[in-house]
């Protein structure tokens, strides 16, 4: 069944892909020898071998909330657009960012509830789109975006050619676009082939360009802490110096993860469909922690934060938000989301927001915020539509988007 709506995800993918097609990939000229190709190097090769034994999580009965009285609250519409809204809505000095499937991308102004302008892509916009100097980044497809925040207009783009189209996975796994990465006037990202571009935002001129010996995907996105970035292609977690393109290490993850990884003091968290959470070094790439859940539908799916001592994952068929303790990975408890948990949660104050998503109906969804103090839920919304799309805070409103087109708002001071 899963297989089956996954399938269906990528046939719209591609037929977006063509309605919303306007300059045809092959008639835009792309000079090869502008950049440096970055060799293979030879990385620190760190296998499974090499990872301390698992903690093996065997039972979750009696670890879930606390009693309490949950508020039935009703969203807002903020917004509507014409079409599905899979991006993360970013939030920014007063407007809302996001893309569409309709090949669209939106600012909006947030005290108005006005669009100030828009721009047509190729491509549906299914990703993560970064602030950096004044430009709203994302990239769509093959393509690197930079617009003006305020106006719209083009800083820059950068074109890396590859011979996939949609990004789907060799075993037909469907996801959201790769997210790039920003330090200063650098952008990183990942083409469709899993090749990573380092691009300076200025010119849109491309720095280096690291291709993979084997093709795959790059379905955690790229990420930058301290100098490095870090993304997982063909079950491998891999590291680069970031000014260079080196290679420093290449962990053997051998794990489809499909969730953004999250970097916190030093130490990368990830998980994937084997039902394994991961706590990396993120200077040697030395597999810290490991933790296995008994239930083999648990997966790592819709990212993790970090609040304190705990790391809180959203995975998917438990229908669970899950604790771990972030130094040792010992299991804490399950805060039960009644759906399957696609999108990063997000951090408010010591609380944590979660949407989740029923993905066999695509009618029925829940946002929330758990207490993690108390181990409570202090309120539930609950929508006849699907929530992909990642939620955002601004001066104490929560912001996502949906299939239906809509942006929905939440004021968290009245909860």
């Amino acid at each position: 069944m899963k297989n089956l709506f996954l399938l269906t995800i990528a046939a719209i993918s591609i037929l977006m892909l063509f309605a919303c097609a306007q300059t045809p990939l092959e008639d835009i000229e792309f000079e090869e020898d502008e950049f440096t190709e970055v060799p293979a190097g030879t990385p620190n090769i760190i296998t499974k071998e090499d990872f301390p034994e698992p903690l093996f999580v065997e039972s979750t009965d009696g670890k879930g909330l606390e009693e309490s009285e949950v508020s039935e609250i009703e969203p807002e519409v903020f917004f509507q657009s014409d079409s599905k809204i899979h991006s993360a809505i970013l939030v920014d000095d007063g407007r809302l960012y996001f893309g569409t499937e309709n090949c669209k991308f939106y600012a909006v102004d947030i005290a108005t509830k006005e669009v100030l302008w828009e721009y047509d892509t190729d491509v549906p916009v299914e990703t993560w789109p970064v602030i950096s100097n004044g430009a709203v980044i994302f990239n769509a497809g093959n393509i690197l975006r930079g617009l003006d925040a305020a106006s719209g207009n083009e800083v820059f783009w950068a074109l890396q050619p590859t011979e996939k189209v949609p990004r789907v996975s060799d075993n037909n796994f469907a996801f959201n676009d790769s997210y790039a990465a920003v330090f200063e006037d650098t952008v990183y990202y990942a083409n469709l082939d899993g090749d990573i571009t380092a691009v300076n935002m200025d010119e849109g001129d491309i720095i280096w360009t690291f291709p993979q010996e084997e093709p795959g995907l790059v379905t955690s996105g790229v990420n930058f802490w301290d100098g490095r970035i870090y993304y997982v292609c063909g079950g491998w977690l891999c590291c680069h110096d970031a000014q260079t393109g080196e290679p420093l290490f290449r962990v053997e993850i051998n794990d489809g993860v499909y969730a953004p990884m999250t970097i916190d003091d030093g130490k990368i968290y990830l998980g994937g469909r084997s039902c394994k959470t991961y706590c990396i070094d993120a200077v040697s790439g030395e597999v810290i922690w490991s933790s296995f859940s008994s239930v083999p539908s648990t997966w790592f799916s819709g990212g993790s934060v970090v609040i304190g001592d705990m790391l809180y994952a959203c995975t998917s068929d438990e229908f669970a938000l899950v604790a771990y303790d972030r130094q040792t990975g010992k299991f804490n408890r399950l805060y039960p989301t009644g759906a399957h948990s696609y999108t990063k949660p997000v951090v408010y104050g010591e609380n944590v927001i979660v949407a989740a998503t029923n993905v066999y109906t695509l009618n029925e969804s829940y946002v929330m915020e758990f207490d993690t103090k108390n181990h409570t839920k202090l309120w539930e919304a609950s929508l006849p539509d699907c929530v992909l799309s990642s939620p955002s805070i601004y001066q104490d409103v929560l912001y996502f988007g949906s299939d239906s087109g809509a942006v929905y708002s939440i004021d968290l001071k009245s909860k």
